[in-house]
């Protein structure tokens, strides 16, 4: 039985631990094939957007400015946007540094915030690796490019304010709000950057009424407080 306990999980568990999140994965997929289309890109392009970009708020912001920006500024715009799986994909380094170089460059590469959450889930329950991290970012492009495809393909019958108008939107903070009971429950002193975060975020978005914006203050945020409690713990 220990020796079970201490065995890594690995790529079939990482398949089932997405599962919960796919769900969610193939409506956002089915919101952007709907704009793609609306946009007239091609299949084509669409399959390569979802494979390399891989989210959700950076195609669609690529979508919004595809005909009045410089290729440019579209690339340094999903940059930034993405800039946040660099974070990620170094929380999840301790799992990924004893694999070969070729898993954690593939695994890293399709790393997101559904995938980020569910290893960090499964790590709480037990070790995981490089081959966990792969195949549950392996079903999650799956199924985003899946959901992808079926919103270009019935663009007709599904519209954007439809998909919204159950509050879809919701669901990427939904899903990050799973780690909160986990993290809280082993580490109470993290309640105080987590709330930090969120009461700038509300103020942000009550003042400016940006949502995207507030996310993004809000992240920072609950970073900066993170890393001034830390410090003032240590001392």
């Amino acid at each position: 039985m220990e020796k079970s306990l201490s065995t890594p999980m690995g790529i079939s568990h990482g398949w089932i631990a997405a599962l919960p999140f796919i769900p969610k994965v193939l409506v956002f997929g089915l919101i952007v094939g709907v704009a793609s289309k609306n946009a007239d890109w091609s299949l084509g392009e669409l399959v390569f957007a979802a494979l390399s970009i891989n989210a959700a708020t950076a195609q669609l912001a690529a979508l919004e400015f595809n005909n009045s920006a410089h290729i440019g500024a579209l690339i340094a715009l999903t940059i930034g946007l993405n800039a946040k799986h660099l974070i990620f994909t170094a929380s999840l380094w301790p799992y990924l540094k004893n694999s070969s170089k070729w898993r954690v460059w593939l695994a890293a590469a399709m790393v997101t915030d559904s995938s980020w959450t569910a290893c960090h889930i499964a790590a709480q329950r037990g070790p995981i690796n490089a081959n966990f991290v792969l195949g549950n970012s392996s079903a999650l492009t799956l199924a985003w490019t899946a959901g992808c495809i079926a919103g270009f393909q019935f663009g007709a019958i599904f519209t954007q304010q439809m998909l919204y108008r159950f509050g879809m939107d919701a669901l990427v903070p939904l899903s990050m709000a799973l780690l909160l009971p986990i993290g809280l429950r082993k580490s109470p002193h993290r309640l105080a950057p987590v709330g930090i975060g969120a009461v700038v975020g509300l103020i942000c978005w009550w003042r400016t009424d940006q949502q995207a914006a507030a996310v993004l203050v809000a992240g920072l945020a609950g970073m900066a407080s993170t890393l001034w409690i830390n410090r003032r713990r240590r001392t």
